[in-house]
């Protein structure tokens, strides 16, 4: 983003860069996730996991792109779809989609929730969400101010924190990490390509995104 990040509380979220598959019949509670907070993905786990083969803190950030949140509420939505992220034999993360509606219409408004089942630093997730563009063959001319952005909005993230994307019908957007707002990225097209890790047709991980649109 050539605008940057707009900070509140505490949130994060990413995709992952290893060979995985979902598990089935995964039971998650969407209402009490969105409730409690809404992320969208744990990243960078090929540091953190073998490979066989393969409070609410303010942060204060002198930039002019970082501005405070003062909208996207988190809201306690209908599920679309859940999945679980899982590596091996590692389980990395639970992901839930909700929408007004309860289905998937291709934009927002939606929250997509990435409850991490493991811990992971801001780093990786960082890298993994760039990673995840380059196998999406995506490029932005603010990409690298935008990861840039990323890293000072997103804490480290433990087992057990629940890290959301929350995207409203203007394509506006917000992090929040356990119901405490993180911030923004302050740009019109940050929320289509960062979501799209999950949410589009190119996403890396096709099964998933099946599941949490409502296809499987």
């Amino acid at each position: 983003w050539s605008t940057g990040a707009r900070l509140g509380g505490a949130f994060a979220c990413s995709l992952l860069d290893f060979t995985s598959y979902e598990t089935d019949n995964m039971k998650v509670t969407a209402p009490s996730y969105l409730a409690a907070a809404f992320m969208l993905t744990a990243l960078g786990l090929g540091a953190a996991l073998p490979v066989q083969s393969a409070e609410p803190a303010t942060l204060s950030v002198a930039e002019p792109s970082v501005t405070q949140p003062d909208a996207l509420a988190l809201q306690a939505w209908p599920t679309v779809g859940q999945a679980r992220l899982k590596i091996l034999f590692w389980n990395v993360y639970d992901s839930v989609l909700s929408t007004p509606s309860g289905t998937w219409d291709d934009a927002g408004p939606y929250q997509l929730a990435l409850t991490y089942l493991r811990d992971i630093p801001a780093q990786q997730l960082v890298d993994e969400t760039e990673k995840a563009w380059r196998d999406q063959g995506r490029s932005h001319p603010d990409e690298n101010q935008w990861l840039q952005d990323l890293l000072l909005l997103w804490p480290d993230v433990a087992e057990g924190d629940t890290l959301v994307l929350a995207v409203d019908a203007a394509g506006n957007n917000a992090f929040w990490l356990n119901n405490s707002a993180l911030g923004s990225i302050d740009h019109p097209d940050f929320a289509a390509f960062f979501g799209g890790i999950w949410l589009d047709e190119d996403s890396p991980r096709p099964a998933l995104r099946a599941k949490l649109v409502g296809q499987q």
